[in-house]
């Protein structure tokens, strides 16, 4: 049984929880720390896959990932701006894959130099998306213009992922509709492939029997 054919079974068993699971994924995939664990593309693809497939609302899997999405950024913004510079000095260090001061300057330097509207930007960049809400606190983008780069960032980043999930889904159940109806038929088809097999097999060997090599 195939990863996705568990979440659909589980989902159609307990669709709440499916919503639940997406906005919790979709949240840690933005706090700052957790984020550097968890891969929202995960929860994204697989959310709009099964809405895709039937089997969860589209528009409730795009909330739950948009709204985890925005309240994970907020709360990394509000922590750098609280914490910022204590947590940089204590836990950016250079073996640090990610929370290395390279990656520091290297956000820091591209918010300064192209201003808030990096913040939307940074959304389709990788891993600088995990930081840069966390250093636009520490460094005091204004609120409001992280609240509007930072929203409409988070809603293209997300939504580019729901709508190829949702493309692959709805392909997905069209390809397994088409075959459903299609199965009779395939069947009727091996079926005679196997009689005509089976016919020209024993022909064969009662002529090989008959053959005068044979006496």
């Amino acid at each position: 049984m195939d990863f996705i054919t568990l979440l659909t079974n589980f989902f159609e068993l307990h669709p709440y929880w499916a919503y639940i699971i997406l906005f919790l994924g979709s949240y840690f995939e933005t706090l700052i720390g957790p984020g550097f664990f968890i891969y929202g593309e995960i929860f994204f693809l697989s959310g709009s896959i099964i809405a895709g497939i039937g089997y969860l609302n589209i528009w409730l899997v795009a909330f739950a990932c948009i709204s985890g999405g925005l309240l994970g950024d907020h709360s990394s913004y509000f922590i750098g701006r609280k914490y910022g510079n204590n947590i940089v000095s204590r836990f950016f260090k250079k073996n640090n894959k990610y929370l290395n001061p390279a990656n520091y300057e290297k956000a820091k330097g591209y918010l300064h130099r192209r201003g808030a509207k990096a913040i939307f930007f940074t959304r389709f960049m990788g891993p600088i998306s995990w930081i840069t809400p966390f250093i636009a606190g520490t460094i005091h983008v204004k609120y409001r213009d992280f609240l509007i780069y930072n929203t409409l960032g988070t809603i293209g980043g997300i939504g580019i992922f729901l709508i190829v999930g949702y493309t692959v889904g709805s392909s997905y159940a069209l390809v397994l509709s088409t075959l459903w109806k299609a199965g009779f038929y395939i069947i009727i088809a091996i079926a005679a492939a196997l009689i005509v097999y089976i016919i020209i097999k024993k022909i064969i060997t009662k002529n090989n029997k008959l053959s005068p090599l044979n006496l």
